[in-house]
């Protein structure tokens, strides 16, 4: 099964950047949009407004207009009811039960079938069926100890599918959780966005993608825990969930949405001097060329490319992480035969197509102005 490949923002490189007319052009456009420190970018709130004034001053300096593109989908993460999962039961009744009476396993069973147990969410039963697995090994061994021979056939066959399906568990727990859901939660604006600092889900991401590595290479590495370090284990993974929440996924799209209205709008305008009537005759650059050109350093450069920047930087960080989770789940749970809802992987490629049209646009839009400065023998720096 195919698996969507994940976007990301790669380092800056200015040789990926270079237009057809001139490196210099290229080069000192994207050094200043990908270079920006985060703590020098201003406070995106202005990012809408901003793209307005670099779109007005644009139609004056070179009298063309362009209707502006606001038609761009938001990708919201599918409901609940399109991620549903189905998993198998363990087929260990109360008479079961009541045998394993030396088993610590007993205990977690006990814990699963009490009112909390059963209503816990997904986080819940990933904890309890990592528990189940890796209490079930010590258990059969007891089990044949006492001669119960078909009882730790049967918990050996259980066993087994839990670990078959805990990439499911796991899928459940994160990507399809409340936890991750809320983290790509569309904001109510942009106003602290870029953040001042970092990201603080980036920690328990990178934690979280550690412990999926080790659950699915050994999820029997914990088998001899007392209670009280699951206890701690469950608490760690529950506070771990609750920082991944408080991320700001959602507002990365949504800047990057309005980076790439505000790319094709504007691109849309040079596009239409570029096929047209020269904005120089000869190599030589007339006021209108100056005005272009000081245009693009006072609002494109210094301006939206420095916030462009600690964007990307952003999205770099984020996507990083979330490309080791989301591949090496996804890789899994196919390997596995588990079902993958069609609804997570249309929304996953919706999100990459986003960031990859909003690079696309970046790089189309520095070549264009490179493409329509080398007409008057201009560069943005000189």
């Amino acid at each position: 099964m195919a698996i969507a490949k994940k976007f990301i923002v790669s380092q800056p490189n200015a040789e990926q950047y270079l237009p057809r007319h001139g490196t210099r052009i290229a080069g000192f456009l994207l050094s200043v949009f990908l270079g920006c420190a985060i703590t020098a970018c201003t406070d995106n709130s202005q990012l809408s407004s901003q793209w307005q004034d670099y779109h007005s001053r644009l139609e004056r300096v070179l009298q063309r207009q362009a209707a502006p593109h606001n038609n761009i989908a938001f990708p919201h993460v599918p409901k609940p009811r399109e991620l549903s999962l189905e998993f198998s039961d363990s087929g260990i009744d109360l008479l079961d039960f009541l045998r394993m009476r030396r088993c610590a396993l007993r205990d977690t069973i006990a814990q699963r079938n009490s009112i909390l147990g059963r209503h816990g969410d997904a986080a819940a039963r990933l904890i309890f069926d990592l528990r189940f697995i890796n209490q079930a090994t010590v258990c059969q061994k007891i089990l044949v100890e006492d001669g119960l021979m078909a009882l730790a056939a049967q918990l050996q066959a259980a066993t087994l599918v839990k670990q078959r399906e805990l990439p499911a568990r796991i899928f459940a727990a994160s990507l399809i959780g409340p936890e991750f859901r809320q983290f790509w939660q569309i904001p109510v604006d942009l106003s602290t966005y870029p953040l001042s600092g970092k990201d603080p889900s980036l920690a328990a991401l990178a934690r979280w993608q550690q412990w999926q590595t080790e659950w699915l290479s050994q999820p029997g590495s914990m088998a001899d825990w007392s209670s009280l370090t699951w206890q701690q284990f469950s608490e760690d993974v529950l506070n771990t969930l609750g920082q991944i929440r408080l991320g700001a996924g959602g507002s990365m799209l949504a800047a990057q949405r309005v980076n790439l209205a505000g790319l094709t709008t504007a691109s849309a305008i040079i596009t239409q001097r570029v096929n047209g009537r020269p904005l120089c005759l000869n190599p030589q650059p007339t006021p209108a060329a100056r005005h272009f050109q000081g245009t693009l350093r006072s609002v494109f450069i210094q301006q939206l490319q420095r916030q462009a920047s600690a964007i990307n930087q952003h999205q770099f960080n984020v996507m990083t992480i979330m490309a080791e989770i989301e591949d090496k789940l996804l890789s899994v749970m196919a390997a596995n035969q588990l079902a993958i809802p069609k609804a997570y992987l249309d929304w996953q490629k919706q999100r990459d197509n986003l960031l990859l049209a909003t690079d696309q646009a970046q790089r189309q839009h520095v070549a264009l102005a490179g493409k329509l400065l080398k007409q008057c023998g201009l560069q943005p720096g000189n």
